[in-house]
């Protein structure tokens, strides 16, 4: 296995070992989108208006909910200074760590969407529309939160920072992914459209990520 994926596979077995893996942004998700028909009323066609959006806000809660942990554990016992001293590279392993911690905790969240979508009355094609536009906007939603938390990686409570820092970052990603759902919903054709905007700025997000977030590690580290 090479460094990469080793660095992938511990970063996953970390996040079901010792954060419980899924369990706890899948159950942060499902009580925001739950509790949120109490907000906004028992009306079909109110909750099926607001329905992708209340997804995508309930998807960055979620992810925010474990971003703490992401640098500020291994800022702690060391990690970070043998990753900054490895010759593969600190981007390219900042990215493998915060891919593998966000594909371990976060792959529920597409399948929670749609049975959402299900519950709050949008027909199963823009369900589904929603669904892939939110796992498409996942890998965005992480490297952002990994930023984040690599600047505040050694700062005591640390979180309401992070969401400072990261939550203005996705919203945009967060507008393309519950706006596919909303196309699909009202039978607009510009769901494709934003679908493929929201992957494309997860592949951006990928490209370019990774070196703020190696920034950010030697600035701490520093």
């Amino acid at each position: 296995m090479s460094r990469l994926g080793a660095v992938f596979a511990r970063e996953a077995r970390l996040a079901w070992s010792g954060g419980g893996g899924p369990a706890g942004p899948a159950a942060f998700f499902l009580a925001a989108i739950t509790l949120a028909p109490l907000a906004i009323g028992p009306s079909p066609e109110l909750l099926a208006a607001a329905g992708p959006g209340l997804m995508g806000f309930a998807a960055l809660l979620s992810v925010l909910q474990s971003a703490e942990r992401l640098y500020g554990d291994d800022f702690s016992d060391g990690t970070l200074d043998l990753y900054a001293l490895s010759p593969m590279g600190l981007s390219l392993l900042c990215l493998a760590k915060t891919l593998g911690q966000g594909i371990a905790t976060l792959w529920p969240l597409p399948v929670i969407a749609l049975l959402g979508g299900l519950m709050y009355g949008v027909p199963l094609q823009p369900s589904l529309m929603l669904a892939a536009a939110l796992a498409a906007a996942i890998p965005a939603l992480v490297l952002l939160a990994g930023f984040a938390g690599a600047l505040a990686a050694g700062v005591r409570r640390s979180g309401l920072l992070i969401a400072l820092i990261a939550a203005p970052m996705m919203v945009p990603v967060l507008i393309f992914a519950a706006g596919a759902g909303r196309a699909g919903f009202e039978g607009d054709e510009r769901a494709l459209a934003n679908l493929v905007l929201t992957a494309a700025v997860s592949l951006g997000t990928i490209a370019l990520v990774p070196f703020g977030i190696a920034a950010a590690v030697r600035s701490r580290l520093g």
